[in-house]
């Protein structure tokens, strides 16, 4: 490039008109050419620097799409494992409401009654908890990234997505709180653990304190159901892959 303006600079030099002067044999340029010689001079400069600039700021903008692209494809490969793993907590707890609703269905349990044996065939509640991959995200938040995503409905999602999931999370905490500090307590302390004291089994199913237990537990799966169903996770969940996603 500056080749090539080395070469009209001294095209234009090589034409300037020129007269005699004396016996000295140098040229003497006439005031307007070379003011004309001047501004073509600048001219070249101004164009050369705009050259330059231009293919900086493409430079930078080819750097910064590949940058976004990488952390758009790490976004989208942790939410894509982030939805099979919400659509199985989502599948778990409506089975441990489920389950729930039918024990609740038998209440009042009698020490004598048929029901137990009812009781007993459901299969457990299992505990889980909902927590997603959010590295990638926070990356992008805390390492000032967030300028390299281009599309601003994405980035609101992406900003928001820790406020969502904690609020989702307040669900889960209550549950899990009300399972370790008081529903596991009082079965250690008045369940048979190996299910060989029958007389035993049959005083705890049929006591009321039992069943209010199991109601509590079922009221705090609802509360988690609640929150699939009316929190705003799950949808921020499938924005975020939607928008992450490669376009072909």
């Amino acid at each position: 490039m500056i080749k090539f303006f080395r070469h009209i600079r001294k095209d234009l030099m090589e034409n300037l008109p020129a007269e005699q002067a004396g016996k000295t044999g140098k040229p003497a340029y006439r005031t307007g050419k070379y003011f004309k010689y001047a501004i073509g001079e600048i001219f070249l400069v101004v164009i050369g620097i705009l050259i330059a600039l231009s293919i900086n700021d493409w430079n930078d903008t080819r750097k910064n799409s590949i940058s976004e692209r990488k952390l758009l494809d790490n976004i989208h490969r942790d939410f894509v494992q982030n939805k099979i793993q919400f659509d199985t907590v989502k599948a778990i707890n409506y089975r441990n409401l489920a389950t729930l609703n039918s024990r609740i269905a038998l209440f009042p349990i009698e020490r004598d009654s048929a029901k137990i044996a009812a009781f007993l065939s459901y299969q457990p509640v299992q505990a889980i908890s909902y927590n997603p991959y959010s590295s990638s995200i926070k990356s992008v938040i805390y390492s000032n990234s967030l300028e390299l995503i281009q599309d601003e409905e994405l980035r609101k999602y992406l900003v928001s997505w820790e406020d969502v999931l904690l609020d989702y999370q307040e669900e889960e905490i209550a549950f899990f709180k009300f399972n370790n500090e008081q529903l596991e307590p009082y079965w250690l302390e008045n369940a048979d653990l190996v299910d060989t004291d029958q007389e035993l089994i049959k005083d705890l199913l049929s006591s009321r304190k039992t069943q209010n237990m199991v109601v509590s537990r079922r009221n705090r799966i609802k509360g988690i159901i609640r929150a699939i169903e009316e929190e705003p996770i799950e949808n921020h969940i499938n924005e975020i892959i939607r928008l992450t996603k490669p376009k072909d």
